[in-house]
């Protein structure tokens, strides 16, 4: 199950998913412009409307997940950008980002946890940012509220650590998809001057993280970062007894 299925980052990702062996679920509020999007790209996967801000939706999602044998992996992608200096942010702003960015993660995580433990199998992959790392200005509220989402996932993999089921965030560096879209070229030509390979991530990438989670038992609570700055991304892996850190080479 993948949230926020109809940004461009779920939709430069969507096709290298189904060919996967899953059955791809995809949801976002506007169902019927997903459903033709994947329609005129051959994309196979189900599609469902929901509002993630809601209780209701959620719940609905999940009762229809049911109908295909429920959730064993869920990609927490949904999210929205926000730039604004802190002495403009308002709490009022703060929440509404934080509805999106934080809280509609707590409530998906929270009923595909009922089916996971029941099968005593699950993967939660969280979507993050470098800023979350490296903040930019501006976005004091954008790097809060994914920040709470690393923090988020690092507790629900201790409380599910024995029982079959990891919990994991990528920190996604500057991808040729998405929200990088909205940025103009000369910030783009600027950013792209402090990257070694001078271009930014591919598609191709991301999915070869989540691949990477996906089938991985032993690699639970941590944050696999694809930086601009750096050219290897960095995970611990987590036993209670013991933490192991190695260097995983990704191209970025």
């Amino acid at each position: 199950l993948l949230t926020g299925g109809g940004g461009g980052i779920a939709k430069a990702i969507a096709p290298l998913l189904a060919a996967e062996p899953f059955r791809l679920l995809l949801t976002t509020r506007e169902g019927n412009v997903l459903e033709s999007f994947c329609k005129e790209n051959n994309i196979q996967a189900e599609v469902f409307s929901a509002d993630l801000t809601l209780q209701e939706d959620v719940e609905a999602l999940f009762d229809w997940a049911k109908t295909f044998g429920g959730v064993d992996v869920l990609i927490n992608n949904a999210g929205i950008s926000h730039a604004a200096a802190s002495w403009k942010l308002s709490a009022e702003e703060m929440h509404r980002l934080m509805e999106v960015n934080f809280y509609s993660a707590v409530r998906c995580t929270q009923l595909a946890l009922q089916g996971m433990r029941v099968k005593s199998y699950g993967r939660i992959i969280s979507v993050s940012s470098v800023v979350a790392h490296k903040p930019a200005f501006g976005t004091s509220a954008y790097t809060a509220s994914k920040s709470a989402l690393e923090g988020y996932m690092r507790g629900v993999a201790l409380d599910v650590s024995t029982q079959g089921i990891t919990a994991n965030t990528i920190a996604y560096g500057y991808m040729n998809a998405g929200m990088l879209n909205d940025v103009p070229q000369p910030i783009l030509d600027e950013i792209r001057k402090g990257i070694p390979q001078d271009h930014f991530g591919r598609p191709e990438q991301i999915v070869a993280a989540l691949k990477y989670l996906i089938n991985s038992e032993y690699t639970t609570g941590q944050t696999p970062s694809y930086k601009w700055r750096s050219m290897d991304a960095v995970i611990a892996l987590y036993t209670p007894q013991l933490t192991t850190r190695f260097k995983w080479a990704a191209k970025v």
